[in-house]
């Protein structure tokens, strides 16, 4: 069966992907990534979304006017309702739908398997869902801000690790379920993580600042499943498994940035990113100023202004 997620779904647009995808035991995708954006072009009707066992849910990164994009889905006429940024649209792969789309158009989409929100519904005790509300342009604060959050690897076209796409999909998941499942089950009350829990979890993030680890590895050490463990996590730590991972490379990061040796590229490295560039932009939006000028105000030795400044513009 062809899924609706990276090459396929930019094949439909006929536009370029950024993709990037997590797949199950059997080697088949459960979660993906897709980044679509195109340039001007008139409406024009698209080709038929493959049928799936899947939920899609597409995010406007920029507003689409109104008269920019309609669909017929059941037979019921949809457009646009709301020309926001972030405006969301979840879609139900299984539902035959006809679409006609202009540009220009920039849109970032969550490709979530039935097979990974029943293992998720499962963990948490939810009756099975058998059908999902669909939304077409509609605000939902939680996806916007999901999405913010990794726009910026996105934009840049830097792969999520292993960890961030578990992270994020457990969270997308449990979203579709609770906010857009017809099941009648509540998810259970969120416990925190037990201290022994926490520190042990803390010990294999920063044996793993690269982010290559699953969280199911995590759940298992925690002795929880994955999508509690998840829950219970952002209940401890009050964020997501994968923002406190880069909280904890950007304070290992200023530990080695007190080591004059060491190039700003070995000190990114050696703190998990995968390029001098991640680094350089996950820090200055944490912390407020680039390592450079974090390293000449905090390292060894503190500089005056005009110095920094006349440093700073020498090393680009």
């Amino acid at each position: 069966m062809q899924k609706f997620y990276g090459a396929n779904l930019a094949e439909v647009f006929r536009t370029p992907a950024y993709d990037c995808s997590l797949k199950n035991e059997c080697g088949v995708p459960d979660f993906a990534l897709t980044r679509l954006k195109g340039g001007s072009m008139e409406m024009q009707r698209a080709p038929a979304y493959p049928e799936d066992r899947a939920m899609l849910i597409c995010v406007a990164l920029a507003p689409t006017p109104v008269d920019r994009w309609r669909a017929r889905i059941a037979c019921q006429e949809v457009s646009v309702s709301h020309s926001i940024a972030f405006a969301t649209t979840v879609i139900d792969l299984m539902k035959p739908m006809e679409m006609w789309a202009a540009g220009p158009f920039d849109y970032l989409h969550y490709y979530v398997s039935r097979d990974l929100l029943d293992r998720v519904a499962a963990d948490n005790r939810i009756t099975p869902v058998d059908s999902f509300r669909m939304v077409f342009f509609e605000r939902d604060l939680v996806v916007a801000q999901l999405t913010r959050t990794i726009l910026s690897q996105v934009r840049n076209r830097e792969p999520l690790n292993m960890l961030a796409l578990e992270d994020v999909s457990l969270l997308v998941s449990t979203h579709l379920l609770q906010h857009y499942g017809n099941g009648k089950g509540i998810l259970r009350a969120r416990p925190s993580l037990e201290n022994w829990q926490k520190i042990r979890t803390e010990e294999m993030l920063r044996a793993h600042l690269e982010g290559e680890i699953r969280i199911a590895d995590l759940a298992t050490a925690c002795q929880l499943s994955p999508s509690h463990f998840s829950r219970c996590f952002r209940q401890s730590f009050g964020t997501s498994v994968h923002q406190w991972l880069i909280k904890l490379r950007i304070d290992t990061a200023k530990n080695l940035l007190r080591e004059p040796e060491l190039s700003l590229a070995e000190v990114g490295f050696r703190s998990g990113f995968c390029d001098q560039a991640a680094f350089t932009r996950a820090f200055t939006t944490r912390e407020g100023t680039t390592p450079f000028r974090w390293r000449k105000l905090n390292g060894r030795g503190a500089v005056t202004t005009e110095h920094l400044v006349y440093g700073e513009l020498r090393s680009r």
